[in-house]
């Protein structure tokens, strides 16, 4: 399951199936959660018989159980990041305002973990990994289909560096804005949860800048995809936990689907575009050909 990077502390558990299956299952489910919420919340406010709304429903259903299943994975990953990428256009044309150039970009994030899903597949647990058990004949199966999307490892690489930049990009605004408002911040911080101690504003600040900046150069990138993640499902169960306020639960769900991507990201590496790949290439070139190998096969997921 080594995607390009070097050995690590966590190269054991990412090689064991049996840890890795119910790991990425639940990265699969926190992906998906998101797509629950907009799909009740368009049930809900729905006015009337509308044949678009119908049809956003119905791909967004369709992509979160083949998800969820890891059944023909790949076509449900793209289903939902294009999905993403178009809702985003439709909403843009009510305006912009600061609330939807936030939750913009964690959609962007959340297209990004779609990318790396896209790329390698759901995981050993999943239909599609039992159907390649069972059916040898099919460990390609289908991947002439996404040929023109990702035609060699070049290809990959660009795509998963798109992943990259566009995982981290809300990282960077928030980031830069707790570090330019961090009075307003600290007054944040206090109104969703006096709980928390507010200097901890300046370790949130380092978290945004520094592990982003490691997945953007795809360096370290397991360590910098796991905090990201790790940040992500923190924040949220700490700030976002008013479950009576529309918004408090979308972001919830927001933070949650995007440290899904990261933990795909943590399970496969950054892709041939990286300088994990390319100390892995200066270190052992034989390797590293057996680490592309692997990566061709694994784009049959």
């Amino acid at each position: 399951m080594e995607e390009g990077s070097q050995r690590d502390l966590f190269s054991p558990i990412v090689n064991s199936d049996a840890l890795m299956g119910p790991f990425l299952l639940t990265a699969r489910l926190f992906t998906t959660g998101i797509f629950v919420f907009y799909i009740v919340n368009e049930i809900i406010r729905a006015r009337g018989p509308n044949g678009l709304l119908y049809m956003a429903i119905a791909v967004q259903l369709a992509g979160v159980v083949l998800v969820a299943l890891g059944y023909q994975t790949r076509f449900a990953a793209l289903l939902l990041a294009v999905y993403i990428l178009i809702s985003l256009l439709f909403r843009a044309n009510a305006g912009l305002t600061i609330g939807f150039e936030m939750t913009m970009l964690k959609d962007l994030a959340i297209a990004a973990g779609f990318m790396f899903m896209f790329a390698y597949g759901p995981g050993p647990l999943s239909v599609d990994a039992q159907r390649a058990r069972t059916e040898p004949d099919r460990t390609g199966y289908g991947s002439y289909r996404y040929s023109l999307i990702i035609p060699d490892n070049l290809g990959l690489g660009m795509l998963l560096l798109v992943g990259r930049v566009l995982s981290t990009l809300v990282f960077f605004v928030y980031g830069t804005h707790k570090f330019m408002n961090t009075p307003g911040t600290r007054v944040y911080m206090i109104t969703h949860n006096p709980h928390v101690p507010t200097d901890l504003v300046y370790l949130a600040i380092i978290t945004q800048f520094l592990f982003p900046t490691m997945i953007l150069l795809g360096y370290k990138t397991r360590y910098g995809a796991l905090a990201l993640s790790g940040f992500c499902l923190i924040a949220t169960s700490l700030f976002h936990t008013q479950f009576g306020i529309h918004s408090e639960v979308e972001q919830f769900v927001l933070d949650f689907a995007i440290a899904g991507g990261f933990l795909f990201m943590f399970a496969y590496g950054p892709g041939p575009l990286s300088f994990d790949v390319w100390l892995c290439r200066a270190k052992s070139p034989k390797k590293l050909g057996s680490v592309i190998e692997k990566s061709d096969v694994s784009l049959a997921g």
